[in-house]
């Protein structure tokens, strides 16, 4: 229980409120170079609706080398319901991912009601993606990166040799330098930036390298852009998750006997994985996988673990494989991503996040590298699971890009002060994904950011059924006023439904 104080203590202030070759695959659809980056193409009337403007803007590949050509840039700009008078904003959203399209995704427009009364919404679909000269990999798909670690790496190397030299061109500098573009071709002033997920990765570089544009940022499901890559944070989210869990769930289950568990089962499918379904594996790391994954991306499904587990541990997994078939961990599936790049996940990752080895030396170098790494882990920040399969079982950390094949990472330029201007940065309560701790190391590099911590809510409490009433009316009253208000409905957040032991095995 110390981690639950910990954490609850630094919460407990404000009722939860604190302060060269190309390769074809990569060709976009301007590379030849012959026209000026900035120059607008307008789309026809397909798809775009009523009241909205839509079209293209071609950008330059690389801002620093405007010989390597351009590429083109699909953005919907949607106007406030209101037009009696001047929109108050302009809401710039982005999901996350990295490799998710913007328009098209998600209803904002629905969700964000309120707000868009007044303000209009920027919908921009990232370089490589969507709409956006979307880049391919013929040799590698999602279901390598969902079979098994080891396909995973072999996976993203083989899509960067693929896309070939051009892959320095993706990364979240370029992305948000082409929405800054956007926004002075249609002569917007500043934005009111929402960054959900990997998406506030990307706002949080926007807000640095564009301060005088920004009017508010709001972060969910935020981290920083320096995190660890050996999923330490989210190893103890997963703990605090299970603790507050079985603490809310009027005596269904107890949070120290579902870790106990957790471990017994570790360390028997460790010795004996079990093999089910269409050539799935569950061992350590699937398992790991499962828990991070249901915290995360599944918290309607939290509550049926302690049952499961418990049946497990007494020789009966029925019920166990079939939550691990819900969630689909890298274990095996086939399972595709609908809308999702591969290509800009694996290369947006591997140009971008923090390397845990020398980009410059070879495979084999790296490897010894990544492995004196690991060796010097200390196992307890990882329990019930070894460091191996926790870390292994999280897609995007650990090795996934060890062996991608550029030595040197994309130019990183130095990112200015961030704006002085009101930041909410809001949390979910389970998440494990991008844990509160996280979530207040993003907050800390802006003066006067506020962070909302959602209880019951995992990744991006907004898109949780149980919480997003609440949330969204929270983030509305902030980008509307630049202060947090009415947080009493929080309270009224119903914790996650843990069956009773005699029905969760039925």
């Amino acid at each position: 229980m110390r981690e639950v104080r910990a954490v609850l203590s630094v919460l407990a202030a404000g009722a939860l409120i604190l302060s060269g070759p190309w390769s074809p695959s990569l060709a976009p659809a301007h590379a030849d170079g012959d026209a000026d980056a900035g120059t607008a193409v307008a789309s026809g009337p397909e798809g775009c609706p009523a009241g909205a403007v839509c079209g293209r803007l071609r950008v330059p590949l690389d801002r620093g080398d405007r010989s390597a050509g351009t590429t083109s840039v699909a953005f919907r700009l949607v106007y406030r319901r209101d037009r009696s008078r001047p929109a108050e904003g302009t809401l710039l959203p982005n999901p996350g991912g990295p490799g998710l399209p913007v328009i098209g995704h998600r209803d904002y427009a629905r969700k964000y009601h309120d707000l868009l009364a007044t303000h209009d919404l920027l919908l921009v679909d990232p370089r490589g993606v969507g709409a956006s000269g979307p880049v391919t990999c013929r040799t590698a798909g999602w279901a390598d990166l969902h079979a098994s670690r080891a396909r995973a790496i072999a996976a993203a190397a083989a899509c960067g040799r693929e896309l070939g030299a051009g892959r320095r061109f993706y990364t979240t500098e370029a992305v948000a330098d082409d929405i800054d573009d956007v926004r002075a071709h249609l002569g917007i002033g500043r934005l009111d930036l929402l960054g959900q997920s990997y998406g506030s990765y990307l706002m949080n570089v926007y807000a640095r390298r564009h301060p005088r544009h920004v009017r508010s940022v709001v972060l969910s499901g935020a981290y920083p852009r320096e995190f660890d890559m050996l999923g330490r944070p989210a190893a103890r989210a997963a703990r605090r998750a299970l603790r507050l869990l079985c603490h809310r769930s009027g005596g269904a289950c107890d949070g120290e006997e579902v870790l106990d568990d957790l471990a017994v089962l570790a360390a028997r499918l460790d010795a004996r994985p079990l093999r089910y379904g269409d050539g799935a594996v569950l061992d350590e790391t699937a398992l790991a996988g499962t828990v991070y994954k249901l915290a995360s991306g599944h918290v309607e499904l939290l509550g049926r673990l302690p049952a499961a587990l418990h049946a497990a541990v007494h020789r009966d997994m029925g019920p166990l494989v079939h939550l691990v078939a819900q969630v689909r961990p890298i274990s095996g599936y086939a399972a595709g991503r609908t809308g999702f790049s591969m290509p800009m996940f694996v290369t947006v990752a591997c140009n971008d996040y923090p390397a845990l080895w020398d980009r410059d030396a070879p495979l084999r170098v790296r490897a010894r590298q990544y492995a004196a790494r690991l060796a010097r882990l200390a196992p307890r920040d990882y329990r019930p699971f070894r460091p191996r399969a926790w870390i292994g079982g999280i897609t995007d950390l650990g090795d996934l890009c060890i062996a991608w094949p550029a030595r040197r990472a994309p130019e990183r330029h130095r990112l200015g002060r961030p704006p002085d201007v009101p930041v909410l940065v809001v949390s979910g309560e389970l998440d494990t994904g991008t844990p509160t701790e996280e979530a207040l190391l993003a907050a800390r590099s802006y003066r006067h950011a506020k962070v909302v911590e959602v209880p019951s809510a995992g990744h991006v409490a907004e898109q949780d059924p149980r919480a997003a009433a609440c949330v969204i009316s929270l983030q509305t009253r902030f980008i509307l006023q630049g202060r947090v208000s009415g947080t009493e409905c929080l309270r009224h957040i119903p914790p996650v439904p843990v069956p009773a032991p005699e029905r969760a095995l039925t």
